[in-house]
């Protein structure tokens, strides 16, 4: 019988200057931080190398839940991903993400703000890739 192969996920968290990137797979339900980029064609050599076959990306709502400006700047950024890699793209809830982070990387970590500011947005796009998996059912 031929093993399946689990579906590996980069987890998006997109800013304007910072891109942060977390790994996954569904098979273990663990999202790891991985690194931060600073554009789209950085995404060249990873998602090959580390062969991705899904985006998970943060959907900035504002706290009402509604769509604003920051939520048009990452469909935009989508809109690159599915013409550059033709992959699927699911989207994540982002709201408290940063904040999770920003407490996770304080209280769990004892990391000083000046340390936390360097790693924030990878953080970021684990929360929301871990948000992800713990919702999807692979059984």
């Amino acid at each position: 019988m031929k093993k399946l192969q689990a579906k590996t996920f980069l987890g998006i968290d997109y800013g304007a200057k910072r891109i942060g990137l977390a790994l996954g797979s569904e098979s273990e339900k663990i999202a790891r931080a991985f690194k931060i980029i600073h554009n789209l064609n950085e995404l060249n050599d990873i998602v090959p190398a580390k062969n991705v076959d899904a985006f998970v990306v943060g959907w900035p709502l504002q706290p009402d839940g509604t769509e604003g400006e920051t939520c048009q700047q990452v469909r935009l950024f989508c809109n690159r991903l599915t013409e550059k890699f033709g992959l699927p793209i699911f989207y994540v809830d982002e709201r408290l993400s940063s904040k999770k982070s920003e407490e996770y990387l304080r209280d769990t970590l004892f990391m000083r703000a000046s340390k936390r500011k360097d790693i924030l947005d990878a953080e970021s796009a684990r929360v929301i890739l871990q948000q992800f998996l713990n919702s999807i059912n692979t059984s």
